[in-house]
């Protein structure tokens, strides 16, 4: 039998984990106007929530059945799995969107599991904190299928209205985690390894952070590069060709060693350039060198 809430009703959507996040999230869905099923280890984490219009569960297994979908946002795929196994006789029918953390392996044990339970699912990445979840720019990037999309983007929406549909296995958020963390990571290195050389040469750490900002206004340029060049494998008549960018990555390793700099990431860059115009892209775009890559094991 369904749990049902105060009024003897189903609630539109359930949210279990009530954490800073979780709690930000079972508000967006309450703010567009959901009644709300929620859920905590901890009870009292949902006293805020029940006083803002939601329905506390006393188990996870009455928070899934009170209704149709829930979210899920604990700390892990593992310890979802956890909850989910001990309400696995209420998931037949309904609809789990996961958006707690775990790599691949992980995810795919999930959706199998869930998927033996005649449970559907969706997975995501949210790519905000939580005091951004319900804007307009906030996004979620999500896999399904694209029937659970059409049906669940609304409620997905809801929670940031930039949010997209990446594919539908459900491995695949934690390899588009990877890349994207791999952008920001590379500036943030970038700055780290530039600084000692600076430092080395004499220049105060203050001008060289100063001087970063200009720097970034190269970073729009750099993505429109990428962006026009390896979405459609589209490499032939570069603004800038991959000898031109190797040809300037070799000055830049030349001044690290010169200075006596740690240099293991420009020299990164110029292998990766030499890579490719071994390949024979040297009049291409430098990105051309993911070609390269993709075709390698590791």
């Amino acid at each position: 039998m369904p749990y049902l809430n105060r009024d003897g009703h189903m609630t539109d959507i359930s949210v279990i984990g009530l954490g800073a996040m979780g709690s930000a999230l079972a508000r967006a869905q309450i703010a567009a106007g959901r009644s709300v099923t929620v859920w905590n280890r901890s009870a009292e984490k949902a006293a805020p929530l029940v006083a803002e219009g939601a329905i506390a569960a006393t188990t996870a297994s009455e928070a899934i059945s009170a209704s149709p979908v829930t979210i899920t946002c604990v700390k892990s795929h593992p310890q979802t799995i956890g909850i989910l196994r001990n309400a696995g006789n209420v998931l037949p029918g309904k609809t789990i969107i996961e958006l707690s953390t775990g790599g691949a392996t992980e995810a795919e044990e999930l959706s199998q599991f869930l998927e033996g339970a005649g449970a559907e699912w969706m997975f995501g990445i949210i790519n905000a904190y939580p005091h951004m979840i319900g804007n307009e720019d906030a996004v979620l990037s999500v896999v399904g299928t694209e029937e659970q999309w059409v049906a669940n983007s609304p409620i997905i929406k809801a929670m940031g209205g930039g949010s997209v549909h990446v594919g539908d296995q459900a491995g695949m958020l934690a390899a588009l985690f990877a890349g994207l963390f791999t952008v920001r990571q590379g500036f943030m290195w970038g700055m780290i390894y530039g600084a000692p050389a600076c430092k080395k040469a004499g220049i105060s750490m203050q001008a060289f952070s100063d001087l970063v900002p200009i720097s970034m206004g190269m970073m729009k340029p750099y993505y429109d590069y990428f962006a026009a060049t390896v979405p459609e494998a589209s490499y032939d008549n570069p603004p800038a060709k991959m000898q031109t960018y190797a040809a300037a990555l070799e000055d830049v390793l030349a001044s690290f060693e010169a200075l006596g700099a740690r240099d293991e990431l420009p020299r990164l860059f110029v292998e990766m350039a030499n890579k490719g115009m071994a390949a024979g892209y040297e009049d291409q775009a430098l990105t051309a060198v993911i070609e390269v890559l993709a075709r390698e094991r590791s």
